[in-house]
């Protein structure tokens, strides 16, 4: 049998057209979980218990959301017009339009409704909240899934990973930068600036639809410069072929591998593992972009344009490291990585347990955006790296195994933050000490649990099937794609480097 030659590498442009098909998703998730709860409480005068309750649905919503979308995507099921666009992509088509066509009206409050009760407001956002995390999680299904499907090279699956999250840190600190601007250009001459209230309710509508704007291009750049290669019916002859051909071309396989489906997912002990880890790693993330701007405001009374200085210094902190982690894994494990960030948020947050005083308002809590940034970014790429591991061959049910993922994670963050507003409204009536305690000692807990899963996976090799129900599935040898005619024994894959060569 004459040489088969290895799938081609992508081309860069594809690369990022494909890194900023997420942007959307990047730059309205930063702004829902930095400056949701400060809008419903600080400007529209919220409760705790509803602001927290406004979060509590749109978390469930997409949890319910995510799952059904990732199951309904790794189905076979495609119509005439998703075999000719792709069914990913135009899963990610809907969900961009349900985003652009709902987000800038949860931040907008209607002609007339200034004297509505906490309640009608309420009962008005959770239809526009619903269909925003429906949208969201849509696109956020689709763009995943895309990655196992566009290239089968690990490394090349890997530096996507990379590439989409230090793009979505790139869109993070767009959206700071724009609510700097907007507070700055628009500030009056005269008056507190420690203070947010109802008068800045404009300018998170103008926020709003500046990011949703921006992130509308990427979107359609995204559209069309990435082709999602649709796959079609084998011939009893051909599908044998084609078994032959990858595994030549593939030798991490010993024979061509089956696809698991929900209920083999389910036999797997390292699909619970890194469910629990990947949502510690969202929790810590999105708690401390949560809770950053109320414990700036509530707790230290700093400026109001601290609220976008600290979360852009997070963010900016973020892509630095997420630039440098190829050359870690190089050196490093993906797991001792993982540990080496925790260990850096927790740092964060005993620090933010003995800040105090106008030097630490001023200066200090500068480093511990520093810290909490490259914690953040080091957690969520290691543990999206995991998942990808675990999948493994399994790229049918990618969309599945994201969505699953994702729906713990969601569901978590919703009950925590539901948890967090409630005690506030019950136990803290303009105190310093509530968002605090919050930030050191809630957001450091989840940080040591991270650290507590991780090791439980330190002698796991993701990849490899520990059901014997799924025993048709090969654990992948050291290397997936192996150019070299070389026969020597390769480094494991969690030392290999993400940026293909």
């Amino acid at each position: 049998m004459g040489k088969v030659e290895p799938p081609p590498r992508l081309p860069w442009t594809q690369r990022i057209c494909y890194g900023v098909g997420h942007s959307l998703n990047d730059l309205c998730a930063s702004m829902w979980f930095s400056y949701l709860i400060v809008y419903l409480q600080l400007v529209l005068g919220f409760d705790s218990n509803y602001a927290g309750f406004v979060l509590l649905v749109g978390q469930v919503a997409d949890a319910i959301a995510t799952p059904l979308l990732g199951y309904e995507s790794s189905g076979n099921k495609e119509t005439a017009l998703c075999k000719r666009y792709g069914k990913r992509k135009f899963l990610h088509l809907i969900g961009t339009v349900c985003v652009v066509l709902s987000f800038p009206f949860i931040f907008t409050v209607c002609p007339g409704c200034e004297s509505a009760s906490q309640f009608a407001l309420t009962l008005m956002l959770i239809p526009l909240v619903i269909i925003f995390q429906i949208g969201w999680a849509a696109v956020q299904v689709s763009h995943l899934s895309l990655i196992p499907a566009i290239t089968p090279h690990e490394t090349e699956r890997d530096f996507l990973n990379v590439l989409r999250y230090a793009i979505n840190i790139i869109s993070d600190i767009g959206t700071y930068v724009v609510v700097w601007c907007v507070f700055d250009l628009t500030r009056r001459p005269t008056g507190s600036h420690n203070v947010i209230t109802g008068d800045y309710a404009n300018k998170f509508m103008m926020i709003a639809l500046i990011i949703v704007g921006i992130g509308a291009v990427f979107s359609i750049i995204f559209h069309i410069g990435v082709k999602e290669i649709v796959s079609t019916p084998l011939s009893s002859s051909e599908n044998s072929l084609e078994k032959d051909s990858l595994a030549l071309s593939n030798p991490a396989f010993s024979f061509f591998p089956t696809n698991l489906s929900w209920r083999g997912w389910m036999r797997e002990s390292h699909f619970y593992q890194v469910g629990l880890l990947y949502m510690c790693t969202r929790l810590f993330q999105n708690m401390s972009l949560v809770f950053m701007p109320l414990y700036l405001q509530e707790s230290l009374h700093a400026n109001d344009d601290f609220i976008a200085k600290i979360p852009l210094v997070m963010n900016v902190s973020g892509f630095a490291i997420s630039c440098c982690l190829p050359k870690f894994f190089k050196v490093f494990s993906k797991k001792v990585t993982f540990l080496g960030g925790a260990s850096l948020g927790i740092g964060a947050c005993v620090w933010i347990t003995i800040g105090a005083g106008p030097t630490y308002v001023s200066q200090g809590v500068y480093g511990v955006g520093v810290l909490m940034g490259a914690a953040s970014s080091s957690l969520v790429i290691c543990a999206l790296s995991f998942i990808h591991d675990l999948i493994g061959t399994s790229v049918e049910s990618a969309a599945f195994v994201y969505g699953a993922m994702s729906f713990w994670d969601k569901i978590a963050n919703g009950i925590v933050g539901m948890i967090i507003q409630h005690l506030h409204a019950v136990s803290c009536t303009d105190c310093d000490w509530f968002y605090r305690n919050v930030m050191s000692y809630g957001v450091g807990g989840v940080g040591i649990l991270a650290s507590i899963v991780i090791t439980t996976l330190l002698p796991a090799n993701l990849g490899e099937r520990q059901s014997v129900h799924n025993g048709a599935v090969l654990a992948p040898k050291k290397e997936v794609i192996n150019h070299s005619s070389s026969t020597e024994s390769q480094p494991s894959n969690e030392n290999q480097p993400l940026l293909p060569h």
